[in-house]
C-alpha cells in the first residue's frame, strides 16, 4: 500500500511532460529493439555494456543443499 507522500509524488511524475516524453522515448526504443538482432549486433551491444558495466561480480557463497530432488 503506498502512503499519501508516495501518492502524490506520483501524480506529480505523471503531471510532469519532460518525464511523460522520456517514457515514450523508452517505450518507442524497446519496441524497435524487439525485431531480430544479428550475431555482430549481439556482440556490439555486450562489448557496450562490458564497458559501462565493467566492475566484475562479488562471488558467492556455494550453498550446499541436504535434500535435492529432480
Amino acid at each position: 500500500m503506498l502512503s499519501d507522500e508516495e501518492k502524490q509524488e506520483l501524480r506529480e511524475m505523471a503531471g510532469s511532460e519532460s518525464l511523460r516524453e522520456e517514457f515514450r522515448v523508452l517505450r518507442r526504443n524497446s519496441r524497435a529493439i524487439e525485431r531480430e538482432i544479428g550475431v555482430d549486433a549481439l556482440a556490439h551491444w555486450l562489448t557496450v555494456i562490458g564497458r559501462v558495466c565493467p566492475g566484475a561480480t562479488k562471488p558467492r557463497p556455494f550453498v550446499h543443499y541436504t535434500h535435492v530432488r529432480i
